[in-house]
Formats: structure tokens, sequence, C-alpha cells
């Protein structure tokens, strides 16, 4: 719809004028030689149908015909009773954040029912209603995680496609923003199972699909379509419906064909000119490259009038589908005239439809666009801008428009920047904001408040974006302003941005400002600047002891017994954790840490503070409490799924990994490491690389040392360097398991010892701080390489700080390396002394096993075959249990050689599930359906159920109640043991 200028009522346009109906006719084009192509549509999309999703790719060059064959396969999908939905990116909107994603799901989203509308954002769906709502989540946090909202975009339309099948339709894809493209790649790898058909298209020639998403969609397609240009005969029936005045002409089909090539549009440029009378069919010699075409439609449109001329550039400024009255407003075109240059142009195929602004073909769209005057145009934009904003418009676009535009102070320019800025935040595009705010900054402003918020945001989104600059635009803002809300408010979001992105040192610069500002203001707003400040800390070689003595300075005025406020708690916390790291003992810290943790969740939604939470489960793990710390990340991991806070997950899935493997269950150790490593992805780094080297780990207890190998060396390329080198502990200690496995001691000890170093300068003296102690780890590697008073030195010092720490499970470890370095042969009765320290630890069933496994063949060897046996058969159970694979086939081959007849290892049995399908199958026997074993686990539906396949086959079980009945054998046979 258009309006006048002067009314803000809205009129229809109506038809065009006879006149022009008659001088410009319109014929239907011919669909020409493309019934392979139609099959493969139809095929893929009754595919759909039934069930089975896929990527469809068309490809070609510009006006080969993408966007007819794409208007073909959703005219297919909706015979078939499939829901249809459309997008089509632009040349202008590549900068707007899920801009292409938003087009397609909008409309559908906006004329759903309350019911429905509940429904379809169910789950983690829900997640996105403020990217498809965002008028009603306006206030929504400033930062938002990008993987969280595709992820919950996948889960919406996954809602979408339970009441049917569902085809989306993208157009010119190469001209989608990164976000979309990236959700679109998401999707397209998890449509197996699901309804769901993508079909896009992607135009080769253009620079913009030289675009690394582009290229994985491309390439990730189960079926690609390459429409060829018309043959010569094709080109002859298209000049006959099209031309048949002029067919009679000699050669007239050869002559199109030589200039075109058959490219379908370029004929349609060819066929307008010979009805126009602009060129001659007897003197056929037009150029066709794509700036003739430009300086054809050119010269089409300047007989066609001024009006035209103004809508047509009002069309190519404002981009995809602009609004009728925008536009002519824009163009400053009344009613009678914009409805009569529309209607001209619709006739003359310059646009495509009059009741929706577009323009027939890009190729045309660009030519008007580079042909306005670069002056002129940029104040168009700025015009455009200004409308939009008037109007509610979408706020990326009118940002887009600002950015594009004429220079301006305007304060509405300015303000409109920095509101798209904090939404594009919100849709996690950071790299997006930046852009904005620093085009706002270069407007002049009195206002210092204005330019405050201004670089409070900016240094916000640049250290999402891993923008070094943040710290600096931080510090002017606060120069700017002593308002100490928009102060305390910037500076705390900076400083979690900062650590979750594994910028500890940066944190704990922004963390101590706030703590040594706020605490005269708001006593718990400094205090929980302190929090963050020690949390920051904990990863950094230098100032670690300050931290310390600020926090238990700041303790020491709450007497024992009097109730905490959460942000004393956390404080407490962090003393803890300090505490559980240097001081003996163990036991005393981990019981102070679980009176103030209370359930874990209720603090965490109280403050925030997640970094808080998962420091302490890893200091009861290193205190002797993993079950503790294990149950308290899986209330966390649980209401962190809920919120749909895919970074939290990741952290405390590093936690519980470390627990789950200090208890000895190496497979839920390996899945939990694995689930951190993927948080990687999502820009978690705060410990990396801990979580590779537990995964490493896990996999050299399973025996899979290429495995293990890949790990560390992935492992390699993510070192810290300089405050936070201490991290590198986990990389070091793994490779140096690694290599004892594989025969280096000399390249084992080295490692070992460099983790020693990086922990003793820190005075990081509890010998479970990396589960595996140490020292003992390093002298089993001396006395490897015949250094055998270095050997015993070193394990004697894990012996002496486990007993002073309380902690059986490494003091059984520590025992049973001196028991192995013995001469001339292992100690038996240090190792029988071993075996009941970890029997009393009651936790460590893999360092058991390995007490066991060293004791039966140690009496084996020492000609107790007979007594040897026990030890060997307890050992493989409780490694077979474990998933310790490689001690469970050493436990086997000893049993062999005692003369016994061990069972063989299970093939089938619950034993035989991989750590993955164990995950799933424990939630399966909870009751989860898949789809909330898939939302719990970020896995998709299709996933899920190919694990539940294999689950069923190795367990030769039909259902979930036969599938509990295994586990609840297993379960009580674990108990027996």
């Amino acid at each position: 719809m258009f309006e006048s200028a002067k009314s803000s009522r809205p009129v229809r346009l109506q038809a065009p004028a006879p006149d022009a109906r008659r001088s410009s006719p319109k014929i239907a084009v011919p669909f020409l030689e493309r019934e392979r192509e139609l099959d493969a549509l139809t095929h893929a999309i009754d595919e759909t149908s039934a069930g089975g999703g896929q990527l469809v790719v068309v490809e070609g060059p510009s006006g080969i015909g993408k966007s007819r064959l794409l208007a073909a396969a959703a005219a297919v999908a909706e015979e078939r009773g499939a829901e249809v939905l459309t997008t089509s990116g632009g040349e202008l909107e590549r900068e707007y954040p899920f801009g292409l994603v938003r087009r397609l799901l909008e409309q559908r989203i906006a004329r759903a029912a309350e019911l429905e509308a509940k429904a379809l954002f169910r789950g983690h769906a829900a997640l996105v209603e403020p990217l498809l709502h965002p008028a009603a989540h306006a206030d929504g946090p400033a930062l938002t995680d990008e993987f969280q909202i595709i992820h919950g975009l996948y889960w919406l339309v996954v809602n979408l496609a339970d009441e049917g099948p569902v085809v989306l339709v993208a157009d010119d894809l190469q001209w989608g923003d990164d976000l979309s493209l990236r959700f679109l790649l998401y999707l397209a790898q998890r449509l197996d199972d699901l309804p769901i058909t993508l079909v896009v298209a992607v135009r080769t020639s253009d620079p913009a699909a030289d675009n690394e998403l582009v290229t994985r969609l491309v390439l990730g397609a189960r079926t690609t379509i390459r429409p060829s240009e018309l043959s010569q005969i094709a080109v002859g029936e298209l000049l006959l419906a099209l031309a048949p005045d002029s067919i009679e002409q000699v050669g007239l089909a050869e002559k199109c064909w030589t200039s075109t090539r058959g490219n379908p549009f370029l004929l349609g440029e060819l066929v307008t000119a010979i009805n126009s009378g602009h060129v001659a069919v007897s003197s056929l010699t037009i150029d066709l490259a794509p700036a003739s075409v430009a300086r054809s439609v050119m010269l089409r449109l300047a007989r066609m009038g001024a009006d035209a001329l103004a809508l047509a550039r009002a069309v190519a400024v404002l981009g995809t589908s602009p609004s009728h009255t925008t536009a002519a407003q824009l163009c400053g075109l009344d009613f009678a005239a914009a409805t009569a240059a529309c209607s001209r142009l619709t006739s003359a195929q310059i646009f495509s439809d009059r009741d929706q602004l577009a323009f027939y073909h890009p190729m045309i769209r660009t030519a008007v666009y580079d042909k306005y005057a670069p002056n002129e145009r940029a104040e168009a934009h700025l015009r455009a801008a200004e409308l939009l904003r008037e109007n509610d418009g979408d706020l990326d676009e009118v940002a887009g428009h600002i950015m594009r535009g004429a220079p301006t102070r305007a304060k509405w320019a300015r303000d409109a920047l920095h509101a798209a800025a904090r939404g594009a935040g919100r849709k996690g595009a950071p790299a997006t904001a930046v852009g904005y705010l620093r085009r706002a900054l270069e407007m002049a402003d009195t206002d210092p408040v204005g330019d405050a918020d201004l670089l409070f945001d900016l240094g916000i989104m640049e250290a999402a974006a891993g923008e070094r600059t943040s710290l600096d635009h931080l510090e002017k803002a606060l120069q700017l302003t002593d308002e100490p809300n928009a102060r305390a408010r910037a500076m705390y979001a900076l400083g979690q941005t900062l650590f979750r992105y594994g910028r500890a040192e940066e944190a704990r610069t922004v963390f101590r400002r706030g703590a040594d500002e706020f605490t005269s203001f708001d006593r718990d707003l400094g205090l929980r600047f302190e929090a963050g400040y020690t949390a920051s800390a904990t990863y950094l070689i230098d100032g670690l002891r300050e931290a310390r003595e600020r926090v238990a300075e700041l303790a020491v005025a709450w007497p024992a017994g009097q109730r905490l406020s959460p942000v004393e708690s956390l404080l407490v916390l962090h003393l803890t954790v300090f505490d559980a790291m240097s001081v003996p003992r163990s036991a005393d810290h981990a019981e102070r840490a679980l009176r103030v943790l209370g359930d874990g969740v209720q603090l965490w939604r109280e403050t925030s503070d997640g970094m808080t939470i998962s420091h302490t489960a890893l200091a009861l793990t290193w205190c002797g409490f993993a079950a503790d710390s294990a149950a308290l990340c899986a209330r966390v991991l649980a209401d962190a799924r809920n919120r749909g806070d895919s970074l939290i997950f990741a952290e405390i899935s590093l936690a519980r990994s470390l627990a789950m493997y200090a208890l000895g269950h190496v497979n839920d150790a390996m899945v939990d490491a694995q689930a951190a490593i993927t948080g990687m992805r999502r820009g978690w780094k705060s410990t990396v690389p801990a979580p590779q080297g537990i995964l490493a780990y896990c996999l050299i207890d399973r025996g899979e040392l290429e495995e293990a190998s890949e790990v560390v060396r992935e492992a390699s390329t993510q070192l810290r360097t300089g405050a936070t080198e201490t991290l590198n502990i986990w990389f070091y200690m793994a490779r140096g398991r690694l290599r004892l496995a594989q025969g280096d001691p000399e390249g084992a000890k080295e490692d070992f010892l460099k983790t020693g170093s990086l922990l003793e300068v820190r005075g990081f003296l509890n010998p479970n701080y990396v589960l595996v102690p140490w020292r003992s780890q390093a002298g089993l590697a001396a006395h490897a390489c015949g250094l055998d008073a270095e050997a015993r030195e070193l394990i004697d010092k894990d012996i002496e700080l486990a007993m002073q720490f309380g902690l059986k499970s490494t003091l059984g470890a520590a025992l049973r390396a001196k028991a192995l370095i013995a001469s001339p042969r292992p100690d038996i009765e240090l190792l029988e002394k071993s075996v009941r320290v970890l029997e009393d630890a009651g936790t460590a069933s893999v360092e058991l096993a390995r007490s066991l496994l060293e004791l039966g063949a140690a009496q084996r060897r020492a000609g107790r075959r007979v007594d040897s046996r026990d030890p060997l058969r307890r050992c493989l159970d409780l490694a077979h249990h474990a998933g310790a694979t490689a001690v469970e086939k050493r436990a086997y081959e000893e049993l062999l050689a005692s003369g016994a007849r061990p069972r063989r290892v299970v093939l089938q049995g619950a034993d035989a599930l991989t750590p993955s399908e164990q995950r799933i199958a424990s939630l399966m026997v909870q009751g989860l359906v898949t789809r909330d074993i898939a939302e719990s686990l970020y896995l998709t539906t299709s996933t899920v159920e190919w694990h539940r396949r294999n689950i069923y086959r190795k367990l030769d079980v039909g259902s979930r109640d036969e599938l509990k009945k295994v586990f609840t054998h297993a379960l009580s046979s674990d108990r027996q043991l």
C-alpha cells in the first residue's frame, strides 16, 4: 500500500492505466527445459512427506532461473500439503543479525494463535521468542549466547514440523547474514529424521558466494541442482511466446541464443528491447554483459518518466520488500503518481509484483542502485532510516541505513544505532553491535552521559567479540559518568564476559576496580565484585595470594554461625577453594563448602555467579568429596539446561567430568569432558585446555592411545601463556601419562615435573589437584629411567602430603607407586596396604582396580598363582564397570597367566554400550522421552534415536521396560561387588 505524503491513511494500489497495459504487455514466460530439475525437487519434497528431510541446493549464475525453480518447489510442496516458509537474502541486509531467518519465521509466528504459539515456543524454542518478538523483550540481557539462539531456532523449527511436513525455501543465500547461515548449516546437518526439506539457491558468479558457511552448505547438500542454459530450440519456443511478431525474422533464434548463450533472464531483457523497438531485429548485435544490461534498464526507466525512476530508486535503497508506505514517502510521490509509477514498473517487468515491491530480478535492482549518484543515494539512506524509525521499523534496518547514509549528527540517529547495538547483543551478534556503536560514537554529542553509555556497551560487546580494546573504552566511559548504577552494571557485565571467554587477567582488572569503587556505595555490590575478582585470580599466577588475603580479611568480620547473605556466601566459598588447593585438612574445607552451598542452585539463581559454583565443585573433588561434587553439578546442569545457558553448561560439565573421573566413572567423565569441549565452539574458554586433558585421561584408561594422541595434539594448540599458564597443567599431565603408556619415560618425567613446577609456584600443595598425583607419576617415570633415589623422594612426598590432607585415594595411589619401584621386585605388603586404603576410601574404583591389578600381578610373579586370582578377578570387574578398558585387559591377561579361566570381555549387555549410549540409556530409564533427552544434552532427536536403536540392538531389548530391567540388574551386580 501507498499513502500520500500528507496523509497517514493507507490506500490500496489500483490497477495500472489501460494505456500502460497496452504499451507494455506482460506475457507469461514459458518454463522450458527444466523437467529434470522439477523431478529432483519433487522427489526431495515427497521424501519430506515420508519423514526424511534433506538439503537441496539450486546453484548457478545470475539469470539462469533459480528463483523460478524455488517457486515451483514451493508450489509442489503446497500441493503435497506441506507448510511452506520462504525467505531471501538481500545485498543490503547482510549485516542484519538473523535477518534472513527472521524473514523466514516472523510472519508464521505472527499468524499463530495463542495456543499454537505456546506450543511452537515450548522447550528450548522459548529461548528465541525474544528474537522473533523483540518488542516484548526489549529489556532483556545485553548479551546472549549465539549457540543458545541457534539451538533454540532449531527446536522452533522441529516444533513447527510436529504438525506436518515443512519446506523451507531460501533464495539468494549468498547474501544471507552469517548468523542465519550458521543456523541453516546447523539445521541442515540434522535433517535426516525430520519431515523438513531445506531448499536454497546460490548465485555462483557472485563474490559473496565465496563464503565458508555458504560453501559448507553447498557441500552438505544431498541433492544439488544446476540448471543449464536453454538450447537454441528452447530459445525459439521462448521467442514464439514472447515476440510472436518478430519470430519470422530469419535467424532470430540463433542470433538471440548467440547473444545470451541461453540465459533465461538475459533472453527476457533482449526480447523486451526488441518489443520496445530499442533493438532492431535486422541488426541484432546487443552486448548482454551485466554492465550493458544495466544501461538498458536505466534507458527503459528514463523513458517511463521521473516518477517511475524515483520510485525505483527508493525501492532499490530500501532493500528487500519494503512497505509501500515507506517507499512512497521516501521518493516524495503522492497517491496518484505513486500508483501510476508502480503500475508502469510492474508492466515493464522492472518490478515483479505491484502488490509487493520487489524487483523482477536482483540484476535490475543492482543496476538501479549503482546508477544512483553516490551522494544522493547516501542522503536517501539517511532519509529511509528516519522514515523507518518514525514508523517503528526494524532496528537493524534503521541502523543499516544509517551506516550507509550521509554523515549526520542527529540525536535520533545516534540513539537508533545504540538501540540497534543492544538488540544485536541480545541476538548473539556482538561484532555487529560493535560496528553500530563505533559509528554512533563518531557523532558528536554534548551529553557526557550519552557517550558513557555508548562506551560502556562498546566495551562489553568488544569483549564478547574478542577485541582487546574493551578495557580502554570502559576506562573512557568511567571518566564520563558518576552514576553508580550505570558504572556497576557495565563493569560487572564486562568482567563476566571477559572471564567466560578465557580472558581472566583482564576480568580481574575490571572486578578489582569495581570492588574498590563500590564497596562504600553498596556493600553487597562491592562484595559481588570481590567474588568476581577472586574467581578471576584463581587462574592467575600473580596476585593469587593477595586475593586470598582480601577474602580472608573480609571473612573475619563474619562470626561463626552467622547467617550469610548470598554474596557473603560467595566469598566464603572462594576462601574454601583457596584453602582446598593449599591447606590441610581437606575434609574441613569440604564440610564448610557444603554448609554454605545448600543445594547450590538457589545460590546461583540469587547471584548469577556460575564462576564460584564451578570452582566450589572442583574444590570438593580435590578434597576427596567427588560424590558431593557430582551431585552439585547435576543440579546446576539441570537448571542450566532449563535456562538454555550453554556456556555455564560447558563450565559445569567440566567440573562434573573431574568428579566422575575421581569416582572411577571413566565413561561418564568422558561424556562430560566432550560436552565441555563442545562448549568451546560457543565461546566458552575459561579453563581450556583442562577439558582436553581430562578427555585424554579417559582415553588412556580405555586403552585408546591413538585417540588420546589426537586430543593431546589438539590441546597443544590451545595452550595458555602469561598469567594463566597454570591451566596448562592438564595438558602436561595428559601428555605425560600418554608418553609413559607409550614407553617414553624421559618425556613423561619432563611433563610431570613441568606440571609440578606450575603448581608449586602458586603454592598448590594438594596432591589430588590433577586427580592423578603428579609426583608419584614422575617417580614411576624416574624409576623407568633408572633414577631410583629421585623416584623415592618424589613418591614419599606424595605420601606425606596425602596423609596431611587426609586424602585416602591419593595415599593409596602413592603407596602403589612406591611398591612398584621397590627392588628387586614390587613390594607385596605395600600393595596390600594400598588396596586396604583404597577400599576404605570407598569411591576411587579405578585406583582400587589398579592396585588390585598390581597386587595380583606381583603375587603371580612371586609364585603365588592361586592367591593372585582373587585380586585379579576383583580388578577385572571393577575396571570393566568403570570403563577402564586398559586395566581390564591387563587383568584378563594376568588371570590367564595365573591358570584361571576368566570370562571374556562382554560384547553384549549394558557394559558394551559406549559412554554416550550409557548416558542416553540412563536417561531413558529415568523416564525421559527422546525430545527431553535431546534438549537436555544439546543433541538432536535424530541423534538420540540413532543411539536408542543401537542401545536396543546391543542389549537385545525392544522396549523401555526391558531396558530398565537390564539396567536394574546391572546396578544390582555393581552393589554386590
